[in-house]
């Protein structure tokens, strides 16, 4: 990605050393109360736990496709995975 100057974007120094003679406002304070941040935790957490458990592939599933290739029960569109292909690593078709 090429980042280039731009033509005017400059702050003029006066205006960062203008001072409020107001004094500073504090934001209203979050009303999250403390249960439900443990809550939400405790409820990731029992997910992560569950996504460990599982495996990361279906052996099963690649098998039965495995077998549908070799039988010949399957074919390949080789303009729909080329066209993927450039989805993918290009953004476009």
């Amino acid at each position: 990605m090429k980042i280039d100057k731009v033509a005017g974007g400059h702050v003029l120094q006066t205006k960062l050393q203008q001072t409020s003679k107001k004094p500073l406002e504090t934001p209203a304070s979050s009303t999250v109360s403390e249960n439900t941040v443990q809550t939400n935790t405790a409820a990731i957490d029992r997910a992560q736990v569950e996504l460990a458990s599982l495996p990361d592939v279906d052996m099963e599933k690649v098998e039965a496709i495995r077998n549908a290739l070799l039988r010949g029960e399957l074919g390949l569109d080789t303009k729909a995975l080329s066209q993927a292909i450039m989805q993918f690593h290009t953004g476009h078709e």
